[in-house]
């Protein structure tokens, strides 16, 4: 119904004389911030001479001060252009339906776990890359409910300025793993106690208070660990940073989808069509039914191109050293 009804005003548009294009909500984004809202010059925006505002004047200037003076961003976050200008009511209405996702707060569902790549690794190791990846991503708020630190917005607008997206990929398959000396032996740790001064009492006594500390547990003088000694295991690779992205990326694809709901049939110049991104793009077939793309990593053929240049140029040479001993 909603694509109908879109549809229905792109012709009226059209009717009307107005050009309209068909572009996905992160295409639009793009085309926002990065060529229509920095025509918007900043507050304290000084405007060059006439006949100066052009791509040269600017190349110019920095090659004779060795740096941009006096370029802050523009209400968008957009370093202006040299020239100012309007920027296109679109792209405004865009950046306005963006900033109001700034008041959008994301709780953490209930049973959320990112990463299914955990399941056949240590259930303690992995157990404590959840509570770790909470801990960075979210904080509690009133009532105990647990509330992500990201803002929809803020996501939303770094990937419209730079094209960033949070990096969902895991490198390998965690597996369990023990702390390394420098020289690759296992580090060995025990518990001590240690007693502190935590104040003093009423007489003037100092307080004290004995609390356990984490010591080296290696004898270097038997050279083996001491009693009651233990290594530290950890997954490798550590996937709490990845977990975290997974996170910000919900987060952004939430807010995309809110965005687009805000944003269909209200411009006057583009057609909106809905981001094919998939809401968990690290699992075969999500919600949205889409394969996660991933690009191939392109360092064995670009080393396979090298070797191969080098073969060439080897071959290149003894045949002309054999030519060369032949006359």
């Amino acid at each position: 119904m909603e694509r109908v009804k879109n549809g229905v005003a792109s012709k009226i548009r059209e009717s009307q004389g107005i050009l309209v294009r068909k572009m996905t909500l992160t295409a639009a984004l793009r085309w926002a911030w990065s060529e229509e809202l920095p025509k918007e010059p900043a507050a304290a925006f000084y405007a060059p001479p006439a006949g100066s505002a052009s791509a040269w004047a600017a190349i110019a200037g920095y090659g004779q001060l060795g740096s941009m003076v006096d370029r802050q961003p523009n209400r968008f976050g957009c370093i202006p252009f040299d020239r100012p200008d309007y920027p296109h009511a679109d792209a405004v209405r865009i950046a306005d339906a963006v900033a109001a996702l700034g008041d959008c707060t994301v709780d953490v569902p209930d049973g959320w776990h990112p990463m299914p790549e955990l399941a056949d690794a240590d259930e303690a190791l992995s157990a404590k890359a959840l509570a770790d990846a909470l801990e960075r991503s979210s904080g509690t708020a009133a009532g105990g409910m647990r509330r992500f630190r990201s803002s929809p917005s803020t996501l939303i607008v770094r990937y419209a300025i730079l094209g960033l997206l949070p990096d969902t990929r895991l490198p390998g398959v965690p597996e369990r793993r023990y702390e390394k000396a420098a020289n690759g032996a296992d580090r060995w740790f025990v518990q001590r106690p240690v007693t502190t001064v935590i104040g003093q009492h009423a007489d003037g006594s100092d307080m004290l208070q004995v609390v356990m500390t984490e010591a080296d547990g290696w004898s270097a003088r038997r050279r083996r660990p001491l009693p009651g000694a233990y290594r530290k295991p950890y997954l490798d690779p550590d996937p709490v940073p990845v977990m975290v992205a997974r996170a910000e990326y919900q987060i952004m694809v939430a807010g995309l989808a809110m965005l687009f709901d805000d944003l269909a049939g209200r411009l006057d110049s583009i057609e909106l069509l809905p981001s094919p991104w998939a809401t968990h793009p690290w699992e075969a077939g999500g919600e949205t039914g889409a394969e996660p793309k991933i690009l191939p990593d392109l360092r064995q053929m670009a080393e396979a191109i090298v070797a191969a240049n080098r073969q060439a140029k080897s071959n290149g040479k003894r045949g002309r050293w054999r030519a060369k001993k032949a006359a």
